[in-house]
């Protein structure tokens, strides 16, 4: 199975990469995407897994580092988008969780990685919080371009499901999916077509049941798996099968044959 989203570089995970790296072996992990927030910490990043087969980055600036002063332009993802272990774009988006401050700074970020995806041929890796209209109005204004991406942790509404269903995107699904408390977001996806959906961790965070309270980390996505393959009727054979092969057609430039 395959973690699609995490955050290795993150010091919980960095301290104790090689661990990380053999639990995930241990728990039939074959690949791992993980994300960059910050184009500053990209080589250190590339440095750091550099040397696993099937460990991949993506490229990008998180919506919650916008500001002012802070922001990307088209021409830096040129060189890193050539390298043979970026087969992403973000994550990026608007989050107005905290604060609403920044929203014009966001929208240009987010619409600057949209145009690095359309130029480079990559998949657009989405990060949405209190922000379901603004981005939902934004990708409108790119639907001819036949977008590729997908929705990272998933807990929007029914309208934002059955948007992304009219436009052939992808949800990926998190630890929450496990949570008590995500009753609702179980109630929204339970439609959901199969071939929409991905599994991530978003370690270090969002650990799921049984693990919930521990740091997360990639080898922890085989609970997310093992939930969703008994929540949709599933052998855990046959949710890893269809999930493994979602990744590998929104995440082309991922080589199929590679293992950790």
């Amino acid at each position: 199975m395959i973690d699609s989203h995490c955050h290795l570089n993150f010091n919980e995970l960095a301290e104790n990469f090689h661990n990380i790296i053999n639990n995930s072996k241990l728990n039939n992990i074959t690949s791992i995407l993980s994300i960059n927030t910050d184009p500053e910490d990209f080589e250190d990043h590339l440095n750091l897994i550099k040397n696993y087969n099937s460990v991949y980055l993506s490229y990008g600036l998180h919506p919650d580092k916008v500001d002012t002063f802070n922001q990307i332009q088209l021409q830096n993802f040129d060189i890193a988008c050539k390298n043979e272990k970026v087969i992403g774009i973000g994550e990026t988006g608007i989050d107005l969780y905290h604060s609403q401050n920044h929203l014009k700074e966001q929208t240009q970020v987010f619409e600057t990685h949209i145009e690095a995806s359309i130029k480079h041929s990559l998949p657009l890796i989405i990060h949405q919080r209190n922000s379901e209209k603004e981005i939902v109005d934004i990708l409108k204004n790119y639907k001819s371009n036949n977008l590729k991406l997908i929705f990272h942790c998933f807990t929007g509404s029914k309208q934002l499901l059955n948007f992304c269903l009219e436009n052939n995107y992808y949800i990926s699904i998190s630890g929450i999916i496990t949570f008590k408390n995500a009753s609702s977001l179980r109630d929204i996806i339970k439609d959901a077509p199969l071939d929409s959906i991905l599994i991530e961790t978003d370690s270090p965070f969002l650990a799921p049941e049984p693990m919930r309270g521990k740091v997360n980390e990639p080898s922890f996505v085989k609970y997310t798996a093992e939930y969703l393959a008994k929540f949709f009727k599933l052998s855990l054979e046959e949710f890893e099968k269809i999930t493994d092969n979602n990744f590998f057609n929104l995440f082309t430039k991922a080589k199929r044959d590679n293992y950790l």
